[in-house]
């Protein structure tokens, strides 16, 4: 069984750098569940992924903890933190974007007891840049229709909500890793699909990777251009059951097999050719226009950081934590109720 809410990437008490036997074994076997438990069946499979998945392990949780600090995102900041001014308007659309998102509703009614007074996560924007036409100052000389660069931030995300800083980079982690195996499963995909007698082999592992990325498996929540509602995990885990119960009842050669480790095994042991991350700086008036280091001329230095992918996908991130107090209330469904009955 797949189990979405499996949890890897504990906290271990091994030294920095060295990777924990657990840890390794732990993501073998999910690495198989998350592309085709029938790999089990080749003797070998531990021993080909060893190195692979330790590489992805890695890799993981380099891009992860070599996160910066988490940084307050409040109105309270809004105005002392040039990278909240850019990505947001103004502080009231920072608070509305901020209670918007889908999945920090999910997380406010998904959890039992007392809220936390900040939920900590991975804020991401996507941006883009644009020519457009504006009025240049130099001195007392003003100058129109100069073309010019301006920076647009938009569809907000907010990944890995979690209680606190170490369980939301825990989470982050948790899917950097099964987004790995998203790609590994759809590169088996690929070449599934160029024979002719695997066609219904493709469509039930193509099936497979449908449902997990309805639910938010690994990272398409943060790089999906809309907030997409994910699908109940249970539901989804009773589709992937199914659709691996008729893998088994198909049955497969050892040499299809053989092949589908060796393409799982290569993309583990490329993480960094399919997820990664860049540091990049502009330099932005208050209009969001690209400008230079002039003096007298207010601006501000972004200093960013970019998670990019292998499918040419992008966003900058920055590691944070909401406070309780720019989030809506959780819904009270029993008073709900009452009003819809009078």
């Amino acid at each position: 069984m797949l189990h979405f809410l499996s949890s890897l990437f504990k906290p271990t008490t091994g030294e920095a750098g060295t990777l924990d036997k657990g840890l390794i074994e732990a993501a073998t076997e999910r690495a198989i569940d998350g592309t085709d438990p029938r790999l089990r069946v080749l003797g070998n499979y531990r021993r080909r992924l060893y190195e692979p998945v330790a590489r992805a392990a890695r890799h993981v949780i380099g891009l992860v903890d070599g996160q910066a600090a988490p940084v307050e995102i409040s109105r309270r900041t809004y105005g002392a933190d040039p990278r909240l001014r850019a990505f947001f308007v103004s502080s009231e659309h920072l608070q509305e974007v901020l209670g918007g998102i889908r999945t920090v509703r999910d997380y406010l009614q998904g959890v039992s007891g007392p809220l936390p007074d900040a939920i900590y996560g991975l804020l991401t924007v996507e941006w883009k840049e644009r020519t457009v036409l504006g009025t240049e100052q130099h001195g007392d000389i003003s100058r129109r229709d100069v073309k010019q660069v301006a920076v647009n931030f938009f569809n907000h995300r907010f990944a890995g909500p979690a209680a606190s800083d170490a369980e939301a980079r825990r989470e982050l982690k948790k899917r950097a890793y099964d987004y790995l195996l998203e790609i590994a499963l759809e590169t088996i995909l690929a070449t599934r699909g160029k024979r002719q007698k695997l066609k219904r082999e493709q469509q039930l592992l193509k099936k497979k990777l449908a449902a997990m990325k309805a639910g938010n498996w690994g990272l398409e929540g943060m790089f999906a251009h809309e907030d997409a509602l994910a699908n109940d995990p249970a539901t989804l885990e009773a589709q992937i059951d199914a659709v691996e119960k008729e893998l088994f009842e198909i049955g497969t050669d050892t040499e299809s097999l053989q092949r589908s480790l060796d393409q799982l095994a290569g993309v583990l042991a490329d993480p960094a050719h399919w997820i990664a991350k860049r540091e990049l700086s502009m330099r932005l008036n208050y209009m969001g226009i690209r400008v230079e280091d002039i003096p007298g001329q207010a601006s501000n230095l972004l200093d960013l950081v970019e998670l990019y992918s292998a499918s040419g996908e992008r966003r900058i991130t920055l590691p944070g934590y909401i406070p309780r107090a720019e989030l809506p209330e959780r819904p009270d469904f029993f008073k709900a109720v009452q009003r819809y009955l009078g």
